[in-house]
């Protein structure tokens, strides 16, 4: 039983140290502390279970006797332990959708939007009325960074520059812009991006407009935000 124990507690601790990075790996959302009651209530329990019938499976097969065959089973049993926790973790890492790089470097969107002036924004538009997103799958939809202090004005359109980081290797990417007070404004904009950029991506690419809804009912004309974009180092 104190074979078990010790390896119960030590499952319990890898499940932890794993699940800290594998969650974050595959974008498990922290709202309201969904990632961490996964880990604590669900993942490290488990890791305790797995743990403790380990070490009393090694126990109960073990012959050995005195300090020197529980020092042995005990080696046995975390041995074991840990050889699982990596095993399923390396799978579970080999499995994940990796953030792309270049030349080693991981890597943002650079954008800018190009708001019509159908439009209407506040005089100080800030995150609460005027936000984006870069969305390419339900575990990687994370909010783009706007930088409201650098919003110019030009021929009666609103530009407005961004930055949102690449977290995994998709060409079904999109572009989501949501400005409040404009009933239905929130637009999809899909963009033309390879699943792992490379150098071609650096330069601006021409203007995308949106043409679809968050309803999905197709956007006026009058109406379409349009982005452009390029790839670059994340600093």
């Amino acid at each position: 039983m104190v074979i078990a124990f010790f390896t119960a507690i030590a499952g319990a601790v890898l499940s932890v140290v794993a699940s800290l990075y594998l969650t974050e790996l595959y974008h498990v959302s922290d709202f309201e502390g969904g990632r961490g009651m996964l880990i604590l209530f669900a993942l490290a329990p488990l890791g305790l279970i797995v743990g403790f019938i380990i070490g009393l499976v090694v126990a109960l097969r073990s012959r050995g006797t005195g300090f020197s065959g529980f020092a042995k089973a005990q080696g046995i049993a975390l041995g074991i332990a840990i050889g699982l926790a990596a095993g399923v973790s390396g799978v579970l890492y080999l499995a994940a959708d990796h953030p792309p790089k270049l030349d080693g470097k991981s890597l943002a969107l650079e954008f800018e939007l190009k708001i019509p002036p159908t439009l209407k924004l506040p005089a100080q538009p800030s995150e609460q009325t005027l936000h984006a997103s870069l969305y390419a799958n339900n575990r990687d939809n994370r909010n783009a960074l706007l930088d409201y202090d650098k919003i110019a004005t030009r021929d009666g359109y609103v530009f407005v520059p961004g930055k949102a980081s690449l977290l995994s290797q998709t060409f079904n990417r999109d572009l989501f812009v949501s400005i409040e007070g404009e009933g239905g404004a929130g637009q999809f904009i899909k963009l033309k991006l390879r699943a792992k950029p490379r150098q071609e991506d650096e330069p601006w690419s021409d203007w995308i407009t949106a043409t679809e809804r968050a309803d999905l009912s197709p956007v006026p004309e009058p109406e379409r935000i349009a982005v452009r974009y390029r790839v670059q180092p994340e600093q």
